[in-house]
């Protein structure tokens, strides 16, 4: 009994010994969305109303139709967005293969061999006679999952599933607003194209008055040479705003997954973004479940701490089951007789002695969720400075575009009337260039600004998550309706 009462002993020690996972390989990073959201109180103003967050195909309120189909056409052939789909295939295909391994295996195996048996092989000790193997049967195998290792390896599958999802929501919004905001500069750079067309017919008319001046003997070849150069100077910035235009054409065709000549079929904007954007009362907290970055980073930082779980597992004992059943001649033995039976049951436990792989494995693992962590916690911060940024940018516009304005109404005035003293021969050619000069600055200005304001909206809908709906909002206007 001793023997067996070491032996038993030793085995127990062993089985204690293997089922202790280490416990100095910890994580050491914390999510910290409360944290940060406690610091992000300044994005919560009773004065901001829900009304306007943006919706899915949220670009559609533009009312340009021409955005609307250069949209539709991008999210169907971009490879932004086959990427995103194809990632979300191989996350389908991990998830099925965690769960495949809850499943037990059952092969079948036939096979039949014929060989010329020595003596030694024979055994009838004859040889020199022909044999005939046959076999045929079926191996059942079975891993128990006792520590619930497989299951977090297939919760960690989902979860990254989930987040590959997530992606492809975003990858949609980040075209969304590419493509918009592309779209607004392009309708800026017509703007601008304007512009130089009126500044070149002000100073091909300036060059005209200059020139009947002189044949008049009222002014001199030198200021008729400043005027024509004026001209020839406005010729070459109408020309490079042309240019512009036709590059944003050919930005939007590469947006749209389509070849260059897209560029020529792509009308004038006409869209039209609203100053008076508003947001939801608890913007931080929105942001959490709705900005698809922040909500995939928060799913893999998941995953990552159900495969802490799986990686602990394995530290402990595993249990198998494999069973075969089936039939096997040799020298000529009926194959389905009773003596060709063959069948066996294989219990097996096994258990890591030497552990230092699965020490590396957990701590990579453990690596991989700080990570996760971190870059959770760097979204969220930056998606909540994004939002404040564009909001701060937003309300600074405002107040800029109404000093533009008026800055642009007054230099016209000033430009009217120093032009129409030197048609009088009252004025300098010099005052006019001047009061002209100061008049296209002003309208520039204004028209980058308003540039500059509606690309700042559409990049304040890609950081509040793009597509979204207040289910309860919605869901008290039902209430209110069906009241």
């Amino acid at each position: 009994m001793r023997p067996y009462f070491l032996l038993s002993s030793f085995t127990a020690a062993i089985l204690l010994s293997g089922c202790a996972a280490p416990d100095d390989i910890r994580p050491q990073n914390t999510l910290a969305d409360t944290v940060i959201l406690n610091h992000s109180q300044s994005l919560n103003t009773g004065t901001l109303s829900p009304a306007n967050w943006p919706q899915q195909d949220w670009w559609n309120s533009f009312g340009d139709q021409n955005l609307n189909a250069l949209i539709t056409e991008a999210l169907k052939n971009s490879p932004d967005t086959q990427l995103a789909a194809a990632r979300l295939n191989q996350a389908n295909a991990q998830v099925a293969a965690a769960d495949s391994r809850f499943d037990p295996t059952l092969s079948a195996d036939a096979s039949l061999q014929r060989a010329l048996l020595s003596r030694l092989e024979d055994p009838q000790g004859e040889g020199n006679r022909y044999s005939t193997t046959r076999s045929l049967g079926l191996t059942f195998n079975y891993s128990f999952d006792l520590w619930g290792g497989k299951r977090a390896a297939w919760e960690a599958s989902v979860n990254n599933l989930k987040a590959a999802e997530i992606d492809q929501q975003a990858a949609r919004i980040a075209l969304s607003t590419s493509i918009t905001q592309t779209y607004v500069q392009l309708a800026n750079a017509y703007a601008l194209e304007d512009l130089a067309k009126k500044d070149l017919e002000r100073n091909q008319g300036i060059a005209d008055i200059t020139e009947r001046l002189l044949k008049n003997g009222l002014t001199s070849e030198d200021r008729l040479y400043a005027a024509q150069s004026g001209a020839a100077s406005a010729k070459q910035s109408l020309k490079q705003h042309s240019l512009t235009v036709a590059q944003l054409k050919n930005a939007l065709a590469a947006l749209t997954g389509t070849g260059p000549d897209r560029a020529q079929s792509i009308p004038r904007p006409a869209i039209f973004v609203q100053a008076d954007f508003r947001l939801p009362k608890n913007l931080p907290a929105s942001l959490l479940s709705h900005r698809p970055d922040i909500t995939a980073a928060r799913w893999r930082a998941e995953a990552a701490g159900k495969q802490i779980d799986a990686a602990k597992t394995r530290f402990y004992p595993d249990f198998n089951l494999t069973a075969m059943a089936g039939f096997k001649s040799v020298l000529g033995d009926a194959v389905f007789a009773d003596v060709s039976r063959s069948w066996n049951v294989t219990p097996a436990i096994s258990l890591p002695i030497f552990t230092s792989d699965l020490k590396a494995d957990l701590m990579s693992k453990t690596a991989d969720y700080d990570a996760a962590v971190a870059q959770y916690n760097k979204t969220l911060i930056t998606a909540l400075n994004d939002v404040s940024d564009n909001v701060l940018s937003l309300q600074s516009m405002e107040q800029q575009l109404l000093d533009a304005r008026e800055s642009m109404d007054l230099a016209e005035k000033s430009y009217q009337i120093t032009e129409k003293r030197y048609q009088a021969g009252m004025g300098s050619q010099l005052e006019v260039l001047m009061a002209e000069q100061q008049l296209l600055q002003a309208e520039s200005a204004f028209t980058t600004l308003k540039n500059q304001q509606q690309t700042t909206q559409v990049r304040l809908i890609q950081s509040l998550g793009g597509g979204f709906s207040d289910q309860q909002q919605t869901t008290s206007a039902n209430n209110k309706q069906n009241s």
